[in-house]
């Protein structure tokens, strides 16, 4: 069983939680793979590699830091289908499965066959322009399309299966997995939806006309966006990290993918108790 071991950049006291996860597993007789990139010691019980290759040849994943770092290797894992097991160091942390105090545990619960599957499914993104694409991608929370420094209004035109929906007028526009709903999307006013609904969230950011409301689309519909921005560029942004700049006439497609991000979790895991906890609702209300 080779475990892979990627982390946030700089990750405070990596060092000891490397030897902690060295030390457990090399008494289960594990190898143990490292993303080159993060702080190395001399230690004969583990080897390195680059990010893509610890991926790749490896069994299944540890991932270090909050839900930014799941997701940065989110469509890799899919594509690899590698198994995730996301230990929290962030914020919130909707993705990633417990905080650090909670490793070992996470550890004794895989070998004793106690962890479940909880299965994601991502969504594709195309970027074509003049009818040439030039990206096609995967994510798994969500693509933005957002203004640049300058504060202009975007002009977009949406549609879904060829029928023009609305002319929107944005300060720009989120397309969010059901992952995704408790991401930028819930931020900008869109709903929270559970995680197993085959579905796409649309929501303007700041739109001038307030009856442009979040809707939500089956993900067997193609839903594509046209930039009719004159004065300035747009930028899309996919996941939160890479990103692309967009003038008028690019468009985006937004589509079914067909990877699936496998995260493990403990059977004492449950989505609403998740959501009481990240976002402090309280069942106590009200009551003496």
């Amino acid at each position: 069983m080779i475990f892979g071991i990627l982390a946030k950049p700089n990750l405070k006291d990596f060092r000891k939680v490397k030897a902690a996860l060295i030390k457990f597993l090399t008494k289960r007789k594990s190898s143990i793979l490292v993303d080159e990139s993060l702080e190395k010691f001399p230690n004969s019980k583990i080897s390195y590699a680059s990010k893509i290759n610890v991926i790749k040849k490896s069994d299944v994943l540890i991932v270090l830091g909050g839900d930014g770092t799941l997701l940065h290797i989110a469509e890799a894992a899919a594509k690899n289908k590698k198994p995730v097991i996301g230990i929290n160091l962030g914020n919130l942390g909707f993705l990633t499965e417990a905080p650090i105090s909670k490793l070992k545990n996470l550890l004794e619960e895989f070998y004793d066959d106690n962890l479940v599957v909880d299965t994601r499914e991502l969504l594709q993104a195309k970027i074509v322009k003049n009818g040439k694409q030039i990206l096609k991608t995967s994510f798994l929370n969500d693509v933005v399309i957002n203004k640049g420094a300058l504060a202009k209004i975007i002009n977009l035109d949406l549609f879904i299966d060829k029928a023009l929906v609305s002319n929107i007028r944005a300060d720009g526009i989120i397309f969010s997995s059901p992952t995704g709903s408790t991401a930028y999307s819930m931020s900008a006013g869109g709903p929270i939806v559970t995680p197993n609904l085959p579905l796409v969230i649309v929501t303007p950011i700041c739109p001038h006309t307030l009856s442009n409301r979040p809707l939500v689309v089956s993900n067997q519909s193609i839903i594509r966006v046209k930039i009719n921005s004159l004065n300035s560029p747009v930028f899309t942004t996919f996941d939160g990290d890479d990103s692309m700049e967009m003038g008028e006439g690019f468009e985006l497609e937004i589509s079914k993918s067909t990877l699936k991000l496998k995260l493990l979790r403990s059977r004492k895991t449950e989505y609403f108790n998740v959501l009481k906890d990240k976002l402090m609702w309280s069942n106590n209300y009200g009551r003496k």
